[in-house]
């Protein structure tokens, strides 16, 4: 019975250290309108007008907004699959569409890249169509349901 219940509280530990090690804080890039949430942990390595990058060492999240671009849904298409080939993503699947992602409009792709999974978004507003913004996240495989909520996270501020 103590056995039973020393594994329960080992168990309950370790299930608390994990949830809180993936809590999510929210943050606004002002340049561009958006709002995002990463891990506690995550150190800012860039932040300026032409990029935003993040990381923990488990996952890296980057962003490289363009503007004047006034994409199509081929066109986005076409621009996620030429990023994707120009970083060595390797990608077994055509881009997503995605209709709406908290406002935003877009397409995707999730493949590998140094053999790490990664995901690639290209997302626009709709009130800001001449803003494109081309989302980068790598991360562990241990790290997935983490990485999934990060890119579910975005939304026009």
């Amino acid at each position: 019975m103590q056995k039973k219940l020393l594994f329960l509280f080992v168990s309950m530990l370790l299930i608390a250290s994990t949830a809180s090690a993936q809590r999510l804080s929210p943050w606004t890039w002002d340049s561009y309108d958006t709002k995002f949430s990463v891990p506690n942990d995550f150190r800012v390595t860039k932040s300026s007008g032409t990029e935003f990058s993040a990381t923990n060492d488990r996952l890296t999240l980057s962003i490289y907004p363009r503007t004047d671009e006034h994409l199509s849904y081929s066109a986005m298409e076409s621009a996620l699959i030429r990023w994707a080939r120009q970083n060595n993503v390797r990608y077994s699947h055509s881009p997503e569409y995605m209709e709406d992602l908290n406002g935003y409009w877009g397409c995707y792709i999730d493949g590998t890249a140094s053999g790490y999974p990664t995901s690639l978004l290209l997302l626009v507003d709709p009130d800001y169509p001449d803003t494109s913004l081309y989302i980068w996240l790598s991360h562990s495989s241990a790290e997935t349901d983490l990485a999934v909520r990060i890119l579910q996270s975005f939304v026009p501020n």
